[in-house]
């Protein structure tokens, strides 16, 4: 197998991720949209909005790196350089992750404060 084969391969296996991430970054929009929790007041919205966005933008995110990955058309040594240019697309990912975990971290603390104390 040449170079060539496994260079285009290689972007047709990354485009194939890049529009399943992003397939599953609407999808997870319209999910927590369509399923929304009981939200009691303004800091629930926040919460809420926090979490739907780093969730969606978490697969969005995760669709760019392989876009990203599919357009370099360099090989070898050059690619990796070439990809370290776009290292920050992964603190982006982890910034996304963590928002989300956080929102809903506060949200159930928020939810469970709510309750009333079980006997």
């Amino acid at each position: 197998m040449s170079v060539v084969a496994e260079v285009s391969a290689g972007k047709i296996v990354a485009s194939v991720l890049a529009v399943a991430f992003a397939i599953l970054a609407v999808r997870s929009v319209l999910h927590w949209i369509r399923h929304r929790p009981p939200l009691h007041d303004t800091t629930d919205e926040l919460l809420f909005a926090a979490f739907v966005t780093g969730r969606g933008g978490t697969w969005a995110t995760a669709a760019a790196m392989f876009a990203v990955f599919a357009t370099i058309s360099a090989a070898g040594q050059a690619y990796v350089d070439e990809a370290r240019g776009f290292s920050w697309l992964f603190i982006v990912f982890v910034a996304l992750g963590a928002t989300q975990f956080l929102a809903a971290w506060f949200l159930g603390l928020r939810d469970r404060a709510r309750r009333p104390p079980e006997e």
